[in-house]
């Protein structure tokens, strides 16, 4: 810990870096697909994998402010279904190393973050963080580990100043219901998490994430005689017609929220 203290202090006195007042406005853009985009029923559903991916940015082109909690939409119909997956408890997901036990397939997914790290006075300092991202399925109904790993030594554009080794402890959430093509509703869920400080605030600097890529895997099992999947989907939304809409929500540390909604292909 001690050492990514001198490299923040370094970064200060190189930089000549000094408490100076920054405005800072972030930006954000999403894209999320789930395939098969033909949907399943209630009755029958159809097990689905899902791309979700978002961007940040910041309007003067500064080091975006970190974001602290996320509500990442699945859209209407796409509903998780964790049973169908061994699990994995967070004390384990989180620990320094990932145990064989969270290995196999407790992994549900993964991905990337790309982050802009600095000293949380001036937004114009911009160290490249590159995290890789391991979805865990808890032993918690509805509960998701999202394992964070970064390194400070590696290839190109694969470090980050600081060292991560951890897990967020993330949920699957029901946020409404939106109406169903054919009549009826269909529930809405979301994944939500906040992010621990400890991977927002390493000693003398500040985290902040620009781009993230997660995938969630197809995976299915029988249970009770019918084929449940991770994810299923079980109907396609009325309105808009063909798409199924995925709202999500960006809550910064500086108190700014913000909402997005990305589209992907819903048939029936």
């Amino acid at each position: 810990m001690r050492k990514f203290a001198v490299v923040a202090a370094t970064v200060v006195a190189v930089l000549g870096i000094t408490a100076v007042a920054y405005a800072v406005t972030n930006t954000y853009s999403a894209t999320s697909s789930i395939t098969p985009s033909k949907s399943g029923t209630a009755a029958k559903p159809t097990p689905v994998s899902a791309s979700l991916t978002f961007h940040v940015g910041e309007v003067s082109n500064q080091r975006p402010s970190a974001l602290k909690t996320y509500s990442i939409g699945l859209g209407p119909g796409v509903v998780p279904n964790t049973n169908a997956a061994p699990g994995c408890s967070f004390n384990a997901a989180a620990g320094p190393i990932l145990p064989s036990a969270c290995k196999g397939k407790a992994i549900v997914g993964g991905g990337s973050v790309s982050a802009l790290a600095g000293t949380p006075s001036d937004p114009t300092v911009k160290l490249p963080c590159y995290l890789t991202v391991t979805l865990v399925n808890g032993t918690k109904k509805n509960h998701l580990n999202i394992r964070i790993d970064g390194v400070t030594t590696g290839p190109a554009g694969k470090t980050c100043v600081a060292s991560q080794h951890t897990s967020i402890d993330a949920s699957y959430v029901k946020t409404g219901t939106a109406a169903k093509k054919g009549g009826g509703t269909l529930p809405v869920w979301a994944i939500r998490f906040s992010v621990p400080n400890a991977l927002l605030h390493p000693p003398g600097l500040v985290v902040a994430v620009v781009n993230n890529v997660s995938n969630i895997k197809k995976i299915s099992k029988k249970i009770g005689g019918v084929t449940h999947g991770y994810l299923e989907t079980i109907g396609c939304p009325k309105a808009p017609a063909g798409k199924r809409q995925a709202v999500t929500t960006f809550t910064a540390e500086n108190g700014q929220s913000q909402t997005t909604t990305s589209s992907s292909t819903c048939k029936t």
